[in-house]
């Protein structure tokens, strides 16, 4: 029934080809080099970029809102990595303090962290008011709200005393109760790695809803909007 339904952009095989090369080049040449592990990370990254963005426009013009979504999952997955990354230095690697921030140390600022956020909380809001009747969509929302508070309360401490790496609400040391005997890092981990899962399951179930839809309009005829509350809702 979906067979014809193309959800992501298939970027051509000599693109990805390119791409790979260009970025197994620059890592080969920066190997030599003493760079800061965010600069190799970076230089790694970069070459991602347009293939990222002309998917992502790809999306927009032929599924609009999906391609928020896509976006949403994309950005937020690599900050969930960022957090493997610190775990991995702290809990394999044994380091500590400004050696244990992951890749890019530079941003573990309180500013960061809130921004960054916010920024997951107000596109997931967007998305739950055009997909209602997601409901990974809707749990990660609800968690990404939980998870905004307490990084404004952070924020607020830090503003406040000038002190960096509070423990918030529930990391050990927190708020509620003394907190969890859990350092903040190691919560914050798992903080993302809730918001992730179900968010990029609630991308592929939309993906799925979304071709259904599709489907129907062309074995039926009608027009998409007269079938689109069985992928948005009411």
């Amino acid at each position: 029934m979906t067979g014809h339904f193309r959800p992501i952009a298939h970027l051509p095989p000599r693109v990805t080809l390119l791409t790979s090369l260009v970025t197994s080049t620059g890592l080969l040449l920066a190997s030599p080099r003493t760079w800061p592990l965010w600069a190799t990370a970076l230089l790694g990254l970069v070459p991602w970029i347009p293939p990222f963005a002309l998917g992502a426009a790809w999306n927009y013009r032929r599924y609009h809102w999906l391609a928020l979504l896509y976006v949403l999952v994309v950005t937020q997955t690599g900050h969930f990595l960022e957090h493997v990354a610190q775990m991995t230095q702290i809990h394999l690697l044994g380091l500590q303090g400004a050696a244990a921030r992951g890749v890019f140390g530079a941003l573990d600022l309180e500013w960061v962290h809130f921004a960054w956020n916010t920024w997951v909380l107000v596109a997931a809001l967007v998305l739950v008011c055009r997909f209602r009747n997601n409901p990974w969509l809707w749990f990660t929302t609800l968690f990404a709200g939980w998870h905004g508070i307490e990084h404004a309360y952070i924020l607020l401490i830090y503003l406040g005393t000038g002190v960096v790496g509070t423990p918030g609400f529930l990391s050990q040391g927190g708020l509620v109760g003394g907190g969890l005997p859990i350092i903040r890092p190691d919560l914050h981990f798992l903080y993302n790695l809730i918001e992730t899962v179900p968010l990029a399951i609630a991308f592929f179930w939309q993906l799925r809803h979304t071709g259904a839809v599709r489907a129907v309009t062309r074995s039926s005829g009608q027009p998409l909007e007269s079938l689109a509350s069985a992928a948005t809702g009411p």
